[in-house]
């Protein structure tokens, strides 16, 4: 059989591992928007989720640390003025990034104050926020600003704008991190309900602190969640491999970036789950071909490269950055083979080696509804008694006490953190955070009510719902999960 000639074999690799750079410009775009929604989120609830006087004071933050390489800048200090200015300065970078202005420094800015907004409250974190941080962390080593960005249009030409794509490991990294997502999603679903039963869409769909009504109206077709059930999780296994068909590739991957927009416009419409879709969505723009833009659009004139253009970006080319960006892949790939089944895998990557990923804040693990979607879910509930007699919920603005199922719960929550947040105060693992989150909404009550209608006492509950198969219904438990004065190592 006759070789494959080495230029051909490096044009498939280019193909399959290069990213158009107008990809990567709505790429750009796309996360400095989706930044700007998650800092506008935290930004309105700084105080509550940061600083020492909300949910989560220094001391608990301690406790629940991972590592201690896991560093906060935004933990320097308790006071609710400085978490927001570093707030500000970080919208300021997504604003940058967006706009493609000074590129390269606004996303070294974003990635790094973002790890260590993270850092400072895990307990309010979902899967996106794993997926904002891992994808700007590859996108450091990536020219985002070199198409449609102030940066192009002011002619700080970048070296990788001759041929209009760059080709590097970084754009490897980059298509294999998004990739991984879905595999190593799919691997960890070996629930029955995900491989067998099928009726894991089912149970996500009854999970009321998730579902929105479009959710709630397909629960009546349980015939349609059953093939839905086993569609998702054959498009996470084979889709990403799809992409990488090196024949007709363009094609492949029109397909496939169709089909997982369609799966995440699906999850956006019947599931409450933040910027999560949105952002996987945006996730997988490097992979749009370049013939999709040159349908769309002419492909832009070439620039004259002049004496000065590529030193903003020429050091992505150097070896010492490949080499890093090569062992930071091998990482994350042992990284998340380790989260299948830990004792095979860790005498490749053992768990002293943490250290690595947490201090750059490239751990992850992609447990989405995984191995099965929740079997039982609740709401809280906060009751207060006031000094007056009466009892009111704190949770819910001082309305009258009610332990009564909401109409929709997943309406109920102010944005995806408070939603994240309030569900995993459940959680035993969570446990310390059960007495700092009572005392801030009792003293938030305080301050702007009378002394005759101060709390006197409180006590956090949780209604405990069972999720049952079609047809079958469960009253919920009362759960105490804290009361105002218990000892905290109760």
């Amino acid at each position: 059989m006759a070789h494959l000639p080495s230029w051909q074999s490096r044009s498939v690799i280019q193909r399959l591992a290069g990213v158009d750079l107008r990809s990567l410009a709505a790429f750009r775009m796309g996360l400095g928007f989706i930044l700007l929604w998650d800092l506008a989120t935290s930004l309105a609830s700084a105080g509550a989720f940061y600083a020492e006087a909300g949910v989560m004071p220094s001391a608990v933050w301690a406790r629940l640390r991972e590592s201690a390489w896991i560093v906060s800048l935004h933990g320097l200090s308790g006071s609710s003025p400085w978490v927001v200015t570093l707030i500000i300065v970080q919208m300021i970078a997504a604003a940058c990034l967006l706009a493609g202005w000074r590129t390269q420094a606004a996303t070294l800015v974003s990635w790094v104050l973002l790890c260590s907004l993270q850092s400072r409250n895990p307990v309010v974190l979902h899967g996106g926020d794993i997926v904002l941080r891992t994808t700007l962390f590859w996108s450091v080593f990536l020219p985002l600003g070199a198409r449609w960005s102030v940066d192009e249009a002011r002619g700080r030409v970048s070296v990788f704008t001759a041929g209009g794509r760059v080709f590097s490991l970084a754009s490897l990294a980059l298509l294999f991190q998004t990739a991984m997502i879905y595999w190593f999603t799919a691997a960890l679903k070996w629930g029955n309900e995900w491989t067998r039963d099928g009726t894991a869409v089912y149970y996500a769909l009854s999970v009321d602190q998730f579902a929105r009504l479009p959710g709630l109206w397909l629960l009546q077709f349980p015939g349609v969640c059953r093939t839905l059930t086993f569609g998702v999780w054959w498009l996470e296994v084979l889709g990403p491999f799809a992409a990488f068909v090196p024949w007709r590739t363009h094609w492949w991957r029109m397909a496939v970036v169709a089909a997982f927009w369609g799966l995440h416009l699906g999850f956006a419409l019947c599931l409450r789950l933040g910027p999560f879709p949105w952002l996987m969505m945006v996730a997988w723009l490097p992979f749009v071909p370049s013939e999709f833009w040159n349908f769309v659009a002419k492909p832009p004139r070439e620039r004259v490269s002049g004496p000065h253009d590529g030193a903003r970006d020429g050091w992505m080319l150097h070896g010492a950055v490949h080499a890093f960006v090569l062992f930071c892949l091998a990482y994350v790939v042992l990284w998340n083979l380790r989260t299948t089944d830990r004792e095979k895998w860790e005498r490749w990557l053992p768990m002293w080696a943490n250290s690595f990923g947490h201090l750059l804040r490239i751990d992850q693990n992609w447990a989405l509804f995984a191995p099965r979607p929740l079997t039982e879910d609740g709401w809280l509930v906060l009751e207060a008694g006031l000094r007056d007699g009466s009892t009111v919920d704190l949770i819910r603005d001082g309305r009258p006490l009610s332990f009564d199922k909401p109409a929709r719960i997943s309406a109920e929550y102010p944005d995806c953190k408070w939603q994240k947040l309030e569900m995993n105060l459940y959680l035993a693992q969570y446990a310390a955070v059960r007495a700092p989150f009572g005392a801030w909404h009792a003293t938030r009550w305080n301050a702007v009510h009378s002394p005759g209608l101060q709390v006197e006492s409180w006590t956090l509950i949780y209604m405990r719902e069972l999720t049952l198969p079609h047809g079958f219904a469960v009253t919920p438990q009362r759960v105490e999960l804290w009361r105002s004065g218990q000892e905290a190592g109760r």
